[in-house]
C-alpha cells in the first residue's frame, strides 16, 4: 500500500513538473521576443474601432429601442431627480415594446406557479406538506411532472436539447395538431426559443444567405425584421398595408414591390405576414381573402 501512495506521489509531482517547465519555456520564449523593445515601440492602435467594426452593426437601426426612447429615458431620470423638472407630467410611460406588465397588467397566475415550483427545492416546493393550501392540485401535479420527467431531476438550469425539451415539443406537437384537425405535426420539426425575437432572427440567419438577399416585410412593422436585415447586409422589400381598409394587403401593390426588388438584382428569399399585426393590430383569419391570397402568392412566387 505504502510503496503504490509512493508511486503515485511520484507521478503527481512529475506532473507538476513538466506543467511548470513548459509554462518557464513559454515565459522564456515571450522574453526573447519582446527583449530589447520598449513601451514607446508598442502599437498605440485600437484594433476594434467605428471604422474596423462591422458596418453592418454599426448602421442597423433598432427603433424600439432608438432615440425616442433614449429621450424618454432621459426624461425619465430627470423626473427622478426633480419631480418639477416637467410641470407637464410627473411619469413616463413606455410603450415602444409590448410590455404589458410595465403598465399594469397582470400576470398569468396558473403558469407563473408551476414556474415557482418548478424552481424550488421539492421539499420547500411540490413535497412541502402545506404547499396544497398555497398552489392548486393541478400546478403542483404539472409541477411534479416537469420536475421528475420532463428534466429528468436535473433542474430547471440544466441544459437541454437545442430545440427544446421533446416532453415540451410532443405537448406543442399535440396542441398543433388539435388546433389544426387532425393534421399531424412532427415535435421533431419543432424547434423552441427563448421568445419570438430569437427566432425571428434564427430563421432570417437561415433565408439572407449573402448581400443579394432580400426579404418582403410590411410597412409599418415591427422593426426587428429591418434591423435584422440590415445586420445581415441583406435588403429589405417593403410593402404598404392599406390602412384606410383595415390594415389590408394590395396583391397588385406586392407584385409592384417584388418585381421592382427583382429588376434591382434582389434575390427575394422570403415573405413577413404579421399576424395580429405589430403594431397596426388588425388580425386576420385562415379563411380571410388576405391570407389565402398570400399562400397562392408566396406559392407562385417561390417564396
Amino acid at each position: 500500500m505504502s510503496a503504490n501512495i509512493t508511486l503515485h506521489r511520484a507521478v503527481a509531482l512529475r506532473k507538476s513538473l513538466w506543467k511548470c517547465s513548459r509554462q518557464s519555456i513559454g515565459i522564456s520564449r515571450v522574453t526573447r521576443l519582446f527583449s530589447g523593445k520598449s513601451d514607446d515601440e508598442f502599437t498605440s492602435q485600437k484594433r476594434l474601432t467605428e471604422d474596423t467594426m462591422s458596418q453592418s452593426l454599426r448602421t442597423m437601426q433598432y427603433a424600439v429601442r432608438g432615440e425616442v426612447v433614449i429621450a424618454a429615458d432621459r426624461i425619465n431620470k430627470e423626473l427622478k431627480d426633480d419631480p418639477n423638472s416637467h410641470p407637464a407630467y410627473d411619469h413616463i410611460v413606455f410603450t415602444n415594446i409590448g410590455n404589458p406588465h410595465s403598465v399594469g397588467q397582470h400576470s398569468l397566475t396558473w403558469p407563473r406557479q408551476v414556474l415557482a415550483l418548478c424552481n424550488l427545492p421539492d421539499s420547500v416546493g411540490i413535497d412541502h406538506p402545506q404547499a396544497p393550501t398555497l398552489f392548486p392540485s393541478d400546478a403542483i401535479e404539472r409541477a411534479r411532472k416537469i420536475k421528475h420527467g420532463s428534466l429528468n431531476d436535473q433542474g430547471t438550469g440544466a441544459y437541454s436539447h437545442s430545440q427544446g425539451v421533446i416532453s415540451f415539443r410532443e405537448d406543442i406537437a399535440k396542441f398543433i395538431e388539435d388546433r389544426d384537425g387532425g393534421v399531424p405535426s412532427n415535435p421533431n420539426h419543432i424547434f423552441m426559443s427563448n421568445g419570438a425575437s430569437r427566432a425571428i432572427e434564427m430563421i432570417l440567419t437561415t433565408l439572407l444567405a449573402d448581400e443579394t438577399c432580400g426579404l418582403m416585410i410590411p410597412i409599418p412593422q415591427y422593426p426587428i425584421y429591418s434591423a435584422t436585415i440590415g445586420l445581415r447586409g441583406a435588403h429589405p422589400v417593403g410593402y404598404y398595408l392599406d390602412e384606410e381598409n383595415a390594415w389590408s394587403i394590395n396583391m397588385d401593390h406586392l407584385e409592384t414591390q417584388l418585381a421592382d426588388a427583382i429588376a434591382k438584382g434582389i434575390k427575394v428569399n422570403g415573405f413577413v405576414l404579421i399576424n395580429p399585426g405589430n403594431p397596426t393590430g388588425q388580425v386576420l383569419s385562415k379563411e380571410s381573402v388576405c391570407v389565402s391570397g398570400m399562400r397562392k402568392y408566396c406559392g407562385y412566387n417561390g417564396h
